[in-house]
């Protein structure tokens, strides 16, 4: 039995079971172009992918297992990645920085001491 990794693939852009043909490979670039003729532009994908997070879903979207068989996981997170990367979503949240905090006293205690390979 063939992969459906370009059925995986969608169902990860967009959350829905986009009708495309088996494939032993991912193919992203054919895969956008196939999304575009079923209705989901490059514009509409990314629109769907900012409301999902809007409303601090997860996107892209978990992909039921029965759909991902055959699909490696590390192939198929990469195909995502360059998915995203041609529909420049590779970054969709923004993280404050975190702040330093004051070490407490086992670490400043650990801190203090050097192991004695360190010649002092």
């Amino acid at each position: 039995m063939s992969a459906r990794w370009q059925a995986a693939l969608a169902y990860a852009l967009v959350a829905e079971e986009v009708d495309l043909p088996a494939s032993d490979q991912p193919d992203p670039e054919s895969l956008l172009l196939r999304l575009a003729e079923a209705g989901w532009d490059e514009q509409q994908i990314g629109a769907h992918a900012r409301l999902v997070i809007e409303a601090e879903q997860p996107w892209p979207h978990p992909v039921p297992a029965a759909l991902r068989q055959g699909c490696g996981p590390a192939q198929f997170h990469a195909a995502i990645a360059r998915t995203r990367e041609l529909l420049d979503l590779r970054t969709m949240e923004t993280r404050t920085p975190t702040s330093r905090q004051r070490l407490n006293a086992d670490e400043e205690r650990l801190m203090r001491e050097v192991p004695p390979h360190h010649g002092y």
